[in-house]
Parts: C-alpha cells; structure tokens; sequence
C-alpha cells in the first residue's frame, strides 16, 4: 500500500516545482519580453516599418510604462505615420522622466507635434523657449518666429528674427521670414532692404513669393496674383503660398479660384488658419454652413482667441439651426470678449426667437452700448468719398445720359423709393449678382424704380485683369469717350438680360466718385431721397436676403 501510494508526493512534487517554475518564470518575463518587444521596434523602426514600429512600442510599454526610450520612439513613429495628436502624449510620458541631456531634443519634438497637429498656441512656448537657449540658432528661429506669424503675432516673430537680420544676407530662408515680419507689422521699407537680393532673382521661387506678399500687404491684388502664380509654377510647395495666392483671389473677387487654391494648400497643410478662414467665409456666404463648420473649428483650435472665427462658428451653427449649440458658442464669446457687441447682437436675435424678452432686451442694450459708434461730422449730411452715404444721409443727385439715348434721367428718381446698380460689364461680381438683381426687379419694379448706373470699368484690358475675366474671355478697354461708353452700357444690358434700364455716368466718373460705387455696388433710396441700404457686390458683402427686406420696407413707407 505504501509502494502503491509513494509516487502521489512525488507526483506532487513535480507538480510544485513546475508551479514554481511558472511564477518564477512570470515574474522575469515582463521586464524581459518588454526589453525584447522594444528592441523588436527599434529594429522595425530602422527599417520604416513604423506601422510595425508603433505595435511593438505599445506592447512594450503595457509591460514596462517607465521606458522614455519607447515612449520617445513611438512618438516619433506616430510622427513618421502623420498620427501627431498621438505623438503628443507619448512626448510628454518620455519628457517626466527623461534625464537632462535628452529634454531639449524631447521638447523641440513635443513641439514640432503641436505645431504639426495645428496646436499651435501650445507649440510657441516651447519653440519660444529653445530659442531662448539658443539665441544664434536659425532652425529654432524659424520655426518659433513661423508658428508666430501663423498665430497672427508678426511683432513677437520679429523679435525672434530681427537680431539675426545681420544673418539675413547669406540664410535666404531667414530673409525670407524676416521679411515677412516686417511686412506683416508695416516695416515696408526694411522689408524691401532684406528682401531685396531675393526679389532681383526672377527664377527664384522665394523672390516671387516674397514679391507676392509685398504686393499682397499693399493691396496691390493684382499684382499679387501675378507674382504668387509664377512662384507656385517656380516652386507649388513653398509653405503657405497657395494660402495667399488664395486670399488674393478672394480681394480680386473671385471665390471660386479661391476655393481651390485654399483646398491645395489644405491638401498639403491642414493647419493653415487663413485657408480654413477663408474657405468657411466663402462657403458660409453661399450658405453652406454644414461645409464650413468643419474649417472653423479647426481655425479656431489653431488661433483659439480668434474672435472672428469664434463668431463665424456661432454663425454657421445658426444657419444650420444648431439653436443650442450656437448659444453655448456666443455665450463663451462674451465671456471672453464681454465688449463684443455683435456677439451680443447675435445673442439677442436668438433670444428673440426663443421668446425670451427680457433676455432679448438685455443683449440688444449690451449690443448698442458697445458697438462702434459713427464719427461725429461738422454736418449731419456730409458724405465721406471714400465710403459714399450711409444709412440715413441724402444720396447725391445726377442727371445722367440714358444709355440708349433719348435724353437723361435723375438719379435717385424724385418722390419715389429707388434701387441704384452700379457696376460695369467688366466686373465679375456685378455679372454673377445681375440674374437676383433681375428676379428682385420683376417682382418690386412696379413700387420702386429700379435703374443701372453703368460706370468705370473695373477690369479694362491693360489695367487690372481678372481671373474670371480670363476665363470667361471677358475683354474691353476702357472707353474713350461717352459714344463708347454707352454702346458698353447697351451691350452690357442684352449679354445680361436687364430687366430695368440703364443710365451711363461721364468720363469724369462724378456719380460713381460720389457714391463710392466702384466697381460695383447697390444702394436702396426712400422716397424722401435718403439712404436706406447699400452693400457692394462681392460675394462677402452682398446678401440678396437683406437687400430685398430692404426694397420692400422702402416700398410699403411710400
């Protein structure tokens, strides 16, 4: 019996040891496998499997979290993979317990991912403070001086940039920042000094650029657009190029050139503020708010204190009637900026339709305390050339020639409420607004006198070409004298289809001078002769909406 039961302890004792062996096992294996698992990653790694890399990492780090090397390396990884809010706080792990020596290349990382990620205000500390350490260092220059420039602050990244400026003429790419700088902070003539050797190099794709933005920062658009097209033909990867070409467009009145020059650059840096801006500015004037809502958020988490782009989002929520959501936005709006009176005005129209009363009253007082006021004149009546009447003054008379002869006609018509056009063939913007002008003539004309003022063409061959011109083989020289003026003004009401006749303006440009009409503009008259509404055309400024409730408050006050 004993025989017969002796090999249950031995039997035991196997099973024990085993037992042992597996927790003594158990409890080797994971520093073990961890230093393997990364070692596997570092090799992947080197041989740009990052995809690989970034698996092996993670599997490392769920057994040993207190490896910097893998939290660094997989930073870098998810970097190489374009993951860069990934990176972020794999940086972060790696920098709390780096040592010393390894913060700096850590930090100059951490930062390259928040700018990458389009976090740009937690990037310019950092790139800040390396430059700081290392004041002659161009690479750290560049990079804080550019995140800056991005953030909308050119006098901080120029103070980054100005003491290397002895630097400027051998590092082009210095010049070229520096330059930017000073433009972007109205230092035109020290721009010019330090770009100067790169503007005399036509072939050079900086030059052109550089030019460009000369050119852009003047308000001279069309020489912009001339100079910003040979420089992405030089070079289509310049940083930002297609961004500015972009806006140019959008000065130059043509959007949707501007769309697609802004979804160029958005295609090679999502991170652009002025490209989703502008790209949400163009959408949300057609309407489009759902298409825009996504290029305003990613504005606003790129400029975070962008108060325009925070009231473009509570717009677009509105338009989508995201009620709540847009109260939410104004409501951080004003506690922010408690002096934004738009925000306020915006607050009170919601509340209005909401049946909030009190409320409503509230935001309208707040919105009049602080909008901004209109400058006093010496008269009440006087008209400033270079904004024409505004809502409320006298709008100045003219007896202009008929375009189609027989005599002239007073402008605004007397004793009756009036819808003064004022445009050219040659404008883009009065071509694309003429088929609602036509639609709203239809239907009002009988109550109010509608009438074109064909003035000053905006785009005459040799002057300022358009893009759309261009395109649509759209080419007259400015007239010579009021004979070819009107045959412009006849030809422009049948390729047009105007449903409302036309008045042609001198040579002299009088009526148009006055009105501060050119090159295109609406202005709705009451039958006592003042100002009630007036826009320009382009597509930012004109709301077909608005000039219709218009025209129909002037026609039921007759």
């Amino acid at each position: 019996m004993t025989e017969g039961i002796s090999p249950r302890p031995r039997g035991r004792s196997r099973i024990a040891a085993g037992l042992l062996l597996v927790l003594l096992f158990a409890a080797r294996t994971p520093a073990q496998d961890a230093s393997a698992l990364y070692r596997q990653g570092v090799d992947l790694q080197q041989k740009g499997d990052l995809a690989g890399a970034v698996d092996a990492y993670r599997k490392s780090l769920a057994l040993d979290g207190s490896n910097v090397g893998a939290h660094s390396n997989l930073g870098a990884a998810l970097v190489g993979l374009g993951r860069y809010e990934e990176a972020i706080p794999e940086y972060l792990k790696a920098l709390d317990g780096a040592p010393p020596q390894f913060q700096s290349v850590l930090k100059r990382n951490l930062a390259l991912a928040y700018y990458k990620s389009g976090r740009l205000k937690d990037a310019a500390p950092i790139l800040t403070a390396l430059h700081d350490a290392e004041p002659a260092s161009h690479p750290a220059a560049l990079l804080a001086a550019d995140c800056l420039l991005q953030l909308g602050e050119p006098a901080q990244a120029l103070a980054i940039v100005e003491p290397l400026a002895g630097d400027a003429g051998s590092d082009k790419a210095l010049a070229y920042v520096l330059g930017i700088a000073y433009l972007k902070t109205g230092k035109t003539a020290e721009a010019q000094r330090v770009l100067d050797p790169i503007l005399k190099d036509d072939s050079s794709a900086e030059g052109q650029y550089a030019l460009g933005m000369a050119m852009f920062t003047s308000h001279d658009y069309p020489s912009a657009l001339s100079a910003l097209r040979r420089a992405i033909q030089l070079n289509p990867d310049l940083a930002h190029v297609q961004s500015y070409y972009g806006q140019a467009l959008v000065f130059a009145g043509d959007p949707d050139a501007a769309l697609e020059a802004f979804a160029k650059q958005l295609k090679a840096d999502p991170n652009d503020y002025e490209a989703n801006f502008f790209s949400a500015s163009i959408l949300s004037r057609r309407r489009k708010y759902a298409e825009a809502e996504p290029f305003l958020r990613r504005a606003i988490l790129l400029r975070p204190n962008a108060s325009d782009a925070r009231l473009a989002l509570a717009d677009a929520l509105i338009g989508e009637n995201k009620t709540q959501e847009a109260r939410t936005e104004l409501t951080g709006i004003i506690r922010e900026w408690p002096e934004f009176g738009t925000a306020h005005s915006r607050l009170a129209d919601l509340d209005k339709k909401s049946g909030k009363a009190t409320e409503a009253a509230r935001e309208q007082a707040l919105a009049a305390k602080y909008s901004p006021k209109p400058a006093a004149t010496a008269a009440a009546d006087r008209i400033d050339p270079q904004t024409g009447p505004v809502k409320g003054q006298p709008a100045p008379v003219f007896q202009l020639a008929k375009s189609e002869g027989g005599g002239t006609t007073r402008i605004p018509a007397q004793g009756k409420p009036t819808v003064l056009v004022f445009g050219s063939y040659t404008c883009p913007n009065f071509r694309k607004a003429a088929p609602v002008l036509n639609d709203l003539a239809q239907k009002l004309q009988g109550s109010v006198a509608f009438l074109q003022v064909y003035i000053r063409e905006a785009h005459a061959t040799g002057q300022w070409q358009s893009t759309v011109n261009e395109r649509e083989k759209v080419d007259l020289a400015m007239p010579s004298s009021m004979d070819e003026k009107n045959g412009y003004a006849v030809m422009c009401q049948r390729k047009l289809h105007l449903r409302f006749p036309a008045v042609v303006d001198g040579l002299e440009n009088a009526a148009e001078k006055a009105y501060s009409a050119w090159p295109s503009h609406v202005y709705v008259i009451a039958a006592d002769g003042r100002v009630r509404y007036s826009s320009a055309l382009i597509e930012e400024d004109f709301d077909a909406r608005a000039l219709e409730t218009a025209i129909r408050s002037v026609a039921l006050r007759r």
